[in-house]
C-alpha cells in the first residue's frame, strides 16, 4: 500500500512541476514578444529648418494701350424739307361790329385786321384783336376817283388838303387805333396817285416806326415807290379775294393766291368781312395750312433803299 501512495504522490508532483513549467514558458514567451515587437522607441525626426520658398516675382502687367479715341461721326443732316411759301391775309373794313372778329378768331390762324378809324367799334375790335395775337393796322381812308365812288367821310385824306391838314387828319386817325403796327389805304385810287400827297403821310409813318401796305387800288399808285424811296418798311397787295362776292370767284382768287405764293415765295391777299368771304376762309383754312405758311403781314414787309 505504501508503494502505491508514494507512486501517486510522485505523479502528482510531476504534474504540478510540468504545469508550472508551462506557465513559466508562456510568461517567458510573452515577455520576449513584448521586448521584440516594441523595440527601442524611435525618436521623432528632426525638423530641419527649410528656407522659405522663393515666390516668383509677379509678372509685369502688360501696359494696356489706350484705344485711340474715335471722334463720334456727326449725324447725317436730315434732308431739309422744302420751305413752304408764306401768305399774309389782311381783312379790311374792320370795326363796324365784333362778330366778324369772332369768326376770324375761330379760324385760329395768323392774320391781320385793318380797322377803319371812325367805325363805331374800332377801339374794341383793335384791342381784342391785338390781345388775341392778330396783326392790327389802321385802314386809312383816302380819296377815290370819281363821284360814283364812296363819298369822302370823316378822317379821309383828300388831294385838295394842304400838308398840315393832311398831317392833322392822319394823326387823328392814328390816335383812334393806337394798337396799329402799320397802315394800308382804304380806297385812295385818286389820293395814292400823287407822290407829293403821299410823301408827308409816309414820312410821318416812318417817324413812328410803322410800316405801309399799298392796297394798290390804282394801277399807277405811288404808295409803294414813295415808301421805298423814303426807306420805309413796305409791301404791296397781290390779290383781292372778294372783288366779286361770288363763291366761285373767291375760290378762283384763292387759287391765284396759292400760285403766286409758290412762284414768288410769298404773297399778300386782302379780303373783307363779307359773309361769303368768311365762309370761303372757313373752307380754305385746312388747305392753306398744308400748302402755305400763314404769317402776319408785318413779316413780309421790306425796307426800301
Amino acid at each position: 500500500m505504501s508503494r502505491k501512495k508514494s507512486s501517486a504522490k510522485r505523479r502528482h508532483v510531476q504534474r504540478r512541476s510540468l504545469w508550472l513549467l508551462a506557465v513559466a514558458a508562456v510568461l517567458l514567451a510573452f515577455g520576449l514578444g513584448l521586448w521584440w515587437g516594441g523595440g527601442t522607441p524611435s525618436r521623432p525626426p528632426r525638423k530641419t529648418a527649410q528656407a522659405p520658398a522663393k515666390t516668383a516675382p509677379p509678372a509685369p502687367r502688360a501696359k494696356i494701350k489706350p484705344k485711340p479715341s474715335v471722334a463720334a461721326k456727326p449725324a447725317a443732316p436730315k434732308p431739309r424739307q422744302p420751305s413752304l411759301p408764306r401768305v399774309a391775309l389782311i381783312i379790311d373794313d374792320m370795326g363796324n361790329g365784333t362778330k366778324p372778329l369772332e369768326r376770324l378768331l375761330a379760324l385760329k390762324i395768323p392774320l391781320t385786321v385793318s380797322v377803319l378809324p371812325h367805325a363805331p367799334q374800332a377801339k374794341a375790335v383793335a384791342a381784342k384783336a391785338r390781345a388775341a395775337g392778330l396783326g392790327v393796322m389802321l385802314h386809312l381812308p383816302m380819296e377815290p376817283v370819281g363821284p360814283h365812288q364812296q363819298p369822302p367821310g370823316q378822317g379821309m385824306l383828300r388831294v385838295g388838303m394842304t400838308t398840315p391838314e393832311i398831317l392833322a387828319v392822319l394823326k387823328m386817325d392814328l390816335a383812334r387805333v393806337p394798337q396799329a403796327k402799320g397802315v394800308n389805304n382804304h380806297m385812295g385810287s385818286l389820293f395814292s396817285r400823287s407822290a407829293a400827297r403821299m410823301e408827308p403821310v409816309l414820312a410821318e409813318l416812318d417817324k413812328r416806326g410803322l410800316f405801309y401796305i399799298d392796297s394798290y387800288t390804282a394801277a399807277d399808285s405811288q404808295g409803294l415807290a414813295t415808301a421805298r424811296r423814303l426807306g420805309l418798311a413796305t409791301a404791296r397787295r397781290d390779290v383781292f379775294l372778294d372783288h366779286s362776292s361770288k363763291q366761285a370767284d373767291i375760290d378762283a382768287q384763292m387759287e391765284r393766291l396759292l400760285k403766286m405764293a409758290r412762284e414768288r415765295g410769298a404773297a399778300i391777299a386782302i379780303g373783307h368781312p363779307l359773309p361769303s368771304t368768311m365762309r370761303a376762309l372757313t373752307r380754305w383754312t385746312p388747305r392753306l395750312r398744308k400748302k402755305v405758311r400763314l404769317v402776319l403781314v408785318q413779316d413780309l414787309v421790306k425796307k426800301g433803299s
